[in-house]
This record gives structure tokens, C-alpha cells and sequence, in this order.
């Protein structure tokens, strides 16, 4: 089943992206009458008719629409801060979107190498992730100073991790219970987060985890907490 992505789906006809009708049109050959189903990355996915055959302006007649397509038992928001090489954000989303994420927020943290990120691009990658693997939730992306962040979010309701290189901790993520349906996991730079951005985050109460017994590069720790929290999400 080939996804497409429109932002909005509740009305009787809708037009394609110039991009999407060049895909629907050109690329797969769609006839009018044909049916196809559109996302609009917020959980709902509607079935519609082809009503015309047109590489930058495909009209869409919707007939049906499914709401929290695919839904999942638990919400994560992984913050993770940017990589110099910015490829390998892009490898993230892509791949975070496929395991289910939620929330996806880059942190500037004071090791960051990275203190900017096109969130445009990363969104153009996660609407292509999204159509690839079939699901209908589009992360909702942020770029947040360490501080910000914290302001923002380190006093909601959900379990709170923070993964980094304490030798002398213990914990590892994978032994945690998760006991709320709600959950956020923090990702440092390559040079870890500061000792001040460290007592900052047991100020707000997270819990400080490992991923494992190994040194991971970002957006290894990054893929690597978002599938151990996917896999207890399913145990749920």
C-alpha cells in the first residue's frame, strides 16, 4: 500500500504537492478513477479517487477517513543533540520515524558541535520516512537551547531518562519499568552534556540510564534507547 502526504484531509477534495503529483502521476502511473491513500502526519489516513492525472496538481476526492491509524501504546519524545555531520540527523529521523517517535527535539547543549540544524530539510525527511514505512505520525521537530528545553519540558508528567557516560551508574535502560504512557529520553553530544547540564536534568528528576556497556556515537544512542522503548511499549 503506497502512502501519499497532504497536511489537510478533512474536506471532500484535496490537491497534491506539485512534488507528490509528480510521484502519483509520473512516477506510478496513476490513472483517474484510481484510489489512493494520503497522510496528513497526524494519525489520520483517508482513501481518495484520482480524479484527474496532472504531475503538478493531482485532485483527490477523499471517501473515507481513519482516524488514530496505527496509534501506539506509548508517546516518546527523544531530544538528542545534533551531529557536526548533519547526514546523520537526517539517518535519525529517518530511522525514528519507522521504530515511532512521537516528539523529536534538538538540543543545543554546551559540547554541541552543531549549533544550528534546517529543520526544514529534516521535516522533507521525515515526510518521505513517513510514506516509506507506511505509518501516519509525523513527529512534531523543535531546536531548543539545553536551558530552553528544560524550561519547556522538564517539569511534565511522563518518565524522564537521561543516558550519558557515568561509569559509576548502573542503571541501564533496559531494566527500567515504564509505568506511565508517556515518555522522554535525552541524548547528549559527543562529548557528553556538561556536569552543570547533568545536575540541571536530576534537578527536574530524570533518571540517569545507560544504553548498554558500550561508548555509541549520538545518533547510535539515539536509534538504539528509541528501539528499547518501542520494544516496552509493545510489552504494554
Amino acid at each position: 500500500m503506497q502512502f501519499f502526504y497532504h497536511p489537510h484531509l478533512f474536506s471532500d477534495n484535496i490537491v497534491l504537492s506539485a512534488e507528490e503529483s509528480n510521484h502519483c502521476a509520473k512516477a506510478l502511473r496513476k490513472k483517474p478513477g484510481e484510489y489512493i491513500f494520503i497522510t496528513d502526519g497526524k494519525g489520520n489516513l483517508a482513501k481518495g479517487k484520482l480524479l484527474n492525472r496532472d504531475w503538478n496538481a493531482c485532485v483527490i476526492h477523499l471517501v473515507g477517513l481513519q482516524e488514530n491509524y496505527g496509534v501506539r501504546k506509548m508517546e516518546l519524545h527523544l531530544a538528542i543533540s545534533p551531529t557536526k555531520n548533519p547526514d546523520r540527523m537526517e539517518w535519525l529521523v529517518e530511522k525514528s520515524i519507522e521504530i515511532g517517535v512521537e516528539k523529536l527535539t534538538f538540543i543545543i547543549c554546551e559540547h554541541s558541535e552543531r549549533p544550528r540544524l534546517d529543520l526544514e530539510r529534516m521535516k522533507r525527511v521525515g515526510i518521505s520516512a513517513l510514506k516509506q514505512s507506511n505509518t501516519t505520525w509525523l513527529p512534531y521537530m523543535e531546536i531548543l537551547s539545553y536551558r530552553d528545553f528544560m524550561i519547556q519540558h522538564g517539569d511534565v508528567q511522563v518518565h524522564k531518562f537521561i543516558a550519558w557516560c557515568d561509569d559509576s551508574n548502573e542503571k541501564q535502560l533496559t531494566d527500567q519499568l515504564i509505568t506511565m504512557n508517556k515518555v522522554m529520553l535525552l541524548i547528549g553530544p559527543e562529548g557528553d552534556f556538561s556536569e552543570e547540564e547533568i545536575q540541571l536534568a536530576k534537578h527536574y528528576h530524570f533518571t540517569e540510564v545507560k544504553l548498554g556497556n558500550r561508548r555509541l556515537r549520538t545518533e547510535t544512542a539515539g536509534l538504539y534507547g528509541c528501539c528499547v522503548l518501542a520494544g516496552k511499549a509493545e510489552e504494554k
